[in-house]
């Protein structure tokens, strides 16, 4: 093997053990970088290790998985003289493992599975951290990593029956027009047996969301929330509220989340402000209720319940609104954390008329929330 196929083996072999660990590497980046390597030698491991960064790491959890593979991968070999062997290579075995295959271009008897394993445990670590990270702990771009599971989000929507029936192979009413019309094709022998069954769709969903001062840092991703919910299918309504109630349906309906969530920012003028949750329910109820929410609809209020007004105000509209939906679920940021007790004045009185306290200060808490929204309607 020559020199020039020593070093292109080996950063083959690198690339794709990046691959295997969950980074998304191409074969234009693997072939930059045994360009620069070429130009760049091996004498200065550090400058190496930048240029692989630059190249192979483009989120920020990606850098401690390339940073333990460059670790293991690129090590200073014993044997000395050749180029192959200048470049550090992975661990030689004597038995690799059958069911790890780099295919032809890798070297023989080379096995990239202790590295892999370790990579991916790398990886997934700070993948686990993030999501069960709370949202006003992250960092600027931790915040953004997590939006992006958040909207990746596919929620089990709740259902409901349908009034209008479709065709299918098995049930208890025989679709009888149905059938003549396409027995036509045979002569009039109706060799496809078609019934009525019943049917269903999704249930509606309607979403109040706080967005006062205390809620800044996880009202945005609870939008994002949202928005997921949205381009799932259901048919869902968006309301903010702070000092005031705002409809955002319309601003959320954008395919691209950050868009919509920049033209709901432009809408809204009560961000980080202060707390009216009994005034806002009120418009919401004698405005909205009918226009919006439709029969059997889920209402999920997100507020961590520090209420400016009356208490009693608040309980009286919580009462108006539970009589008007299917479910009433309230999400609290704080309600996960140990030792939680509903002991704010909002929450004391909202309570009493809410089926469901339910946790949503993470990524994984709003996963869980995506998997129970069919059980607790069902």
């Amino acid at each position: 093997m020559t020199s020039g196929n020593a070093l292109l083996g080996n950063v083959v072999l690198f690339g794709r053990m990046l691959r295997r660990a969950g980074l998304s590497i191409d074969a234009d980046q693997t072939r930059r970088f045994a360009d620069v390597l070429a130009l760049l030698g091996f004498d200065r491991r550090g400058d190496v290790k930048a240029a692989g960064r630059a190249l192979f790491v483009r989120r920020r959890e990606e850098r401690a998985v390339y940073d333990a593979a460059f670790d293991l991968f690129w090590r200073r070999s014993t044997a000395v003289g050749a180029v192959s062997q200048a470049l550090p290579r992975l661990r030689q075995q004597r038995a690799p493992r059958a069911d790890v295959s780099f295919g032809a271009d890798a070297p023989p008897g080379v096995d990239v599975t202790d590295v892999v394993e370790e990579t991916v445990r790398v990886g997934a670590s700070g993948h686990e951290r993030l999501r069960k990270a709370d949202f006003a702990d992250l960092t600027p771009a931790e915040a953004r990593d997590a939006g992006a599971m958040v909207a990746a989000l596919r929620p089990r929507l709740p259902l409901r029956p349908s009034r209008r029936p479709r065709v299918g192979p098995r049930g208890r009413r025989l679709a009888g027009r149905r059938m003549l019309r396409t027995s036509l094709g045979t002569g009039g022998e109706p060799l496809a047996w078609r019934f009525w069954q019943r049917s269903t769709r999704p249930r509606p969903i309607v979403l109040v969301c706080d967005i006062s001062g205390s809620m800044e840092r996880y009202s945005r991703f609870l939008l994002r929330f949202a928005h997921a919910l949205g381009r799932s299918g259901a048919p869902v309504e968006v309301f903010v509220f702070g000092t005031r109630l705002t409809r955002i349906t319309r601003e959320l309906r954008l395919r691209d989340a950050d868009a919509a969530l920049e033209r709901v920012a432009e809408k809204v003028v009560d961000w980080s402000g202060g707390t009216r949750i009994g005034a806002s329910l009120r418009e919401l109820n004698r405005r909205w209720v009918r226009r919006t929410m439709r029969s059997g609809a889920v209402v999920i209020i997100v507020s961590d319940g520090w209420e400016r007004d009356d208490p009693a105000r608040l309980a009286r509209e919580m009462a108006t609104l539970r009589r008007s939906c299917r479910r009433l679920i309230w999400l609290d940021p704080l309600a996960g954390r140990p030792g939680f007790e509903p002991t704010t004045q909002g929450l004391v009185a909202a309570l009493p008329y809410v089926d469901e306290l339910v946790a949503c200060a993470n990524v994984a808490s709003l996963e869980h929330l995506a998997e129970r929204l069919y059980e607790a309607v069902a």
